[in-house]
């Protein structure tokens, strides 16, 4: 399925479009709507499709590369957000928060998760957003809602093996057992060690 999305982007659903529309017009002109019946239904799904779905899956193949800027661009194609459904709507909306996130836009990208947070998304989407938050308000020193949102977070019931991980690292790290936070303790502890040895020494002399 990803491979399919990757080779159906959107300069070659442009292609196909523009050539479903010739088709249209020369096999109308030719044999009628009975010959030309088939590329009207590949433009009418194009457009359905587009309205539905809008350029997110393309925008998030960008987002995969680390292509912010192809990300945005790709993304201002999108009609109307308010029209997406199949979870494509709060998709939008997280991958332009992370556009934002990236520029350090923090309240644009809050004013983007709030609207996606109201929307009736799966709880992974709900996970994601609320972890864009936490970084947010980690950023910000602001203990009280990196908390509130990992509490949030965790009542959730994830699916995705790497979301899961994620929140039960701000777990770690809320309570002081991250590893990463245990190696800078360890290092600290060493250091103590070494300047108290090295004052021992000191006194000797």
């Amino acid at each position: 399925m990803v491979g399919f999305f990757r080779f159906f982007t959107i300069e070659r659903q442009l292609i196909l479009f523009i050539a479903s529309i010739i088709f249209i017009f020369v096999l109308h002109s030719w044999a009628g709507f009975a010959g030309s019946w088939f590329p009207i239904l590949i433009a009418l799904f194009l457009i359905i499709k587009h309205l539905l779905i809008g350029t997110v899956n393309a925008a998030a193949m960008k987002m995969q590369y680390g292509d912010f800027t192809g990300a945005e661009k790709i993304l201002k194609f999108t009609l109307k957000p308010s029209w997406l459904r199949f979870t494509y709507h709060g998709m939008y909306y997280l991958i332009k928060g992370r556009i934002e996130f990236n520029k350090k836009n923090y309240k644009e990208v809050e004013r983007l998760t709030e609207i996606a947070l109201a929307l009736d998304l799966q709880d992974d989407f709900r996970a994601m957003l609320y972890l864009q938050l936490i970084n947010i308000y980690g950023i910000r020193k602001n203990q009280i809602k990196v908390r509130e949102y990992y509490q949030k977070a965790k009542k959730l019931n994830v699916t995705q093996a790497e979301v899961k991980m994620n929140i039960a690292e701000i777990g770690q790290m809320l309570h002081g057992k991250h590893k990463t936070q245990k190696q800078m303790m360890g290092k600290k502890a060493q250091r103590s060690m070494m300047g108290n040895s090295y004052m021992k020494r000191g006194r000797k002399k």
